[in-house]
């Protein structure tokens, strides 16, 4: 049985594959990929610089709005600034089985 309890955000954060790890590694990776410096970047996307260090740190918490607006600004699908499910998901969880079930990773159903 699951744990409504949840582990210390800077536990989360810290394993490089939580899902802030990945949008952020996936955002560097689009920035990179422009050519363009961070504050070039964060002037392409029409947020203020100090908005994209902190959604670059560990305090970072985007919103979905935010990762809307990220992803129309660059020109891609917003689930293209996640990990897709054949990576692996951090809440362990694998994608919903054709019967609408989801199965949970290492379960022995």
């Amino acid at each position: 049985m699951l744990s409504n309890t949840r582990p210390p955000k800077a536990n989360r954060i810290s394993n490089e594959n939580s899902l802030l790890r990945a949008f952020q590694t996936r955002l560097e990776a689009l920035r990179t990929e422009s050519g363009l410096s961070r504050r070039a970047f964060a002037d392409r996307l029409g947020i203020p610089r100090s908005s994209y260090f902190h959604l670059m740190s560990d305090a970072g918490n985007p919103s979905l709005d935010t990762v809307e607006l990220i992803a129309e600004r660059v020109g891609v699908h917003p689930s293209a600034l996640f990990p897709s499910p054949a990576q692996g998901s951090p809440s362990g969880v694998e994608p919903t089985t054709s019967k609408g079930e989801g199965k949970r990773v290492g379960s022995t159903r």
